[in-house]
């Protein structure tokens, strides 16, 4: 979708903000200027449209449906109208509260989507016009929420110096990072993190929450080729795909070892968390029972499976850090196929997107200082079910 090129709003400036039928909990919002391809696009980007979830707005033919006028996806395309979508700006319709938009997607499988004006309002100067369009979703803080304290006899950062390295590639190393953990719907896909620099993507399942954060610790722990004996990276890029001992296989040998080359693909074999020096005195299963459910090693009445989503991020303009958590349950929306050769960690890029409506979804209502504390906001999370 396209992007507004000025942060300060003009005196025309509208932003308009648009629900969806088919999810709930979406809030799309776009500009006066923005087009009604805009619109669409930033309705492909944020919920699942189309017969896989995941397609474009080219990807395959559609038209919307405004006050008894058809708006035609393409200007290639002959068709009885002659309107096109991304020659109409919003603020050339009469827009109003209420206004519906119906889309008319994929002629071959065809699926309908409703789109609402839910309000406008004028910009203004707090406004950063570049962020749109976007997804200002309808999540909160549940009322009854309070951080989880874990047992007396547990560290305050009891998982910071267990999984050290694991908590500085997530919260110290790097200034934009992408942590999901736990098993994505029914994918051999359980847990995936991206720094920009470092994917790691573990396609095998441990047996308790020791073992899965070991895993992404040691994957954490390798360096990238060049950074310890020349002090630079040779690479742009690094593959790290973490298998524990328990689950090692010939089919997972072949696939993700045979071609590795240390500091680039990398494919550790990882211990039982036991087997390090120093392991964890205590059943971590134990002590966060919530997030044990939502992984799948134990069973609860209220907390179904699922995973965490996890992003934290630098402002551009303010320096100030931002946090996004999203806590899902259910099926994955399928990925696009990747082109990226097999056997690396982009086997699982874009799979932790939830086809159905998360559990919670809170962007930067909660401040996360590190692993222990994410892991203590999710537990008080999954608390109030």
């Amino acid at each position: 979708a396209a992007t507004a090129s000025s942060r300060k709003p003009t005196t025309t400036t509208t932003i308009l903000t648009f629900a969806t039928g088919h999810d709930k909990f979406a809030r799309l919002q776009l500009l006066s200027t923005h087009t009604l391809y805009d619109l669409v696009a930033t309705l492909c980007k944020y919920t699942p449209v189309g017969c896989k979830g995941n397609e474009g707005p080219d990807d395959h033919l559609w038209h919307v449906n405004y006050r008894g006028h058809q708006y035609q996806s393409r200007s290639d395309y002959v068709s009885p109208s002659p309107i096109r979508a991304n020659k109409t700006k919003l603020e050339h319709l009469s827009l109003e509260r209420g206004s519906l938009f119906m889309l008319t997607y994929d002629y071959g499988t065809t699926s309908t989507y409703q789109m609402t004006l839910l309000e406008s309002r004028d910009a203004n100067d707090e406004d950063d016009l570049s962020s749109f369009p976007r997804n200002q979703l309808k999540y909160g803080i549940p009322v009854t929420y309070q951080k989880y304290q874990p047992p007396t006899n547990c560290s305050y950062n009891l998982l910071d110096a267990q999984f050290s390295y694991l908590n500085d590639w997530i919260f110290h190393n790097a200034t934009s990072v992408t942590a999901n953990l736990f098993q994505a719907g029914r994918k051999k896909n359980y847990g995936f993190m991206d720094n920009k620099f470092t994917m790691m993507y573990l396609p095998t399942k441990p047996d308790n929450l020791a073992n899965w954060l070991e895993c992404f610790n040691r994957a954490a722990s390798t360096k990238p080729a060049g950074v310890e004996q020349e002090g630079y990276t040779h690479y742009t890029w690094q593959s790290i795909v973490p298998i524990p001992r328990s689950n090692l296989t010939q089919q997972l040998i072949n696939k993700y070892k045979s071609n590795e080359k240390h500091g680039f693909c990398d494919a550790p074999i990882v211990e039982d968390h036991a087997s390090y020096p120093g392991p964890l005195a205590v059943d971590l299963q134990t002590i966060f029972p919530k997030i044990a459910a939502l992984a799948g090693l134990r069973k609860d009445k209220r907390v179904p499976k699922g995973w965490i989503s996890f992003n934290r991020r630098k402002d551009t303009g303010t320096g100030d850090l931002q946090y996004d958590l999203v806590i899902c349950k259910g099926n994955a929306r399928e990925s696009r196929k990747s082109k990226a050769p097999k056997g690396l960690a982009f086997e699982g890029e874009n799979q932790h997107e939830s086809v159905e409506e998360p559990l919670f979804q809170i962007s930067n209502g909660i401040e996360v200082r590190g692993l222990h504390d994410l892991f203590c906001v999710v537990e008080g999370l999954l608390r109030t079910l």
